[in-house]
């Protein structure tokens, strides 16, 4: 089994938990697994974040399951690398979409709040993470809200480096 597998299994897993619990939300994929999610597994990630609001039950489960609490938000079981978000404003703030996978839903972060969040390390001078918003724009072109992308944007500056980006596309 790949390990992209089993981190698909660990997520369910981690629902089937809490939905025994009666939790009515289900974590929300975050970082570089939501991108590993979106490129359908071409872009692997070591580690899976997931952003839930009940924290204390969120451990709880991770415990039950056998998961070694390993420093402030990280925990471990097997080569299953899990960390724990606690960027709450996106709750309120972002968005979030209902992939299946294998026959499950899960929630992953939007593709328009992934976007934004890749492109700060874009901005920064990471040439690798400006082609895989392109991949991405290339992709999703029909999904992608721009609106509601550049409105979201604190950064000018990324609204000016993603209509580049659409433009060497030949978007716009």
């Amino acid at each position: 089994m790949s390990l992209l597998e089993k981190q698909i299994n660990a997520i369910k897993e981690i629902y089937r938990e809490l939905d025994k619990a009666k939790s009515n939300i289900k974590p929300v994929i975050l970082g570089k697994f939501a991108l590993t999610v979106y490129t359908q597994g071409l872009y692997p990630a070591s580690n899976i974040s997931l952003l839930f609001p009940d924290l204390e039950l969120l451990r709880k489960v991770l415990k039950e399951l056998g998961y070694q609490h390993i420093g402030n938000d990280y925990w471990l079981k097997d080569d299953i690398a899990l960390e724990i978000s606690k960027n709450f404003e996106l709750i309120a703030t972002g968005k979030f979409n209902q992939v299946e996978v294998d026959t499950e839903i899960m929630n992953v972060i939007s593709l328009e709040d992934l976007l934004a969040d890749m492109m700060n390390q874009c901005l920064e001078g990471d040439n690798l993470v400006c082609d895989l918003i392109k991949v991405l724009i290339a992709s999703y072109r029909d999904m992608i809200d721009f609106h509601y992308l550049y409105t979201g944007l604190k950064n000018k500056k990324a609204v000016i480096k993603f209509k580049e980006l659409r433009r060497e596309l030949g978007e716009i």
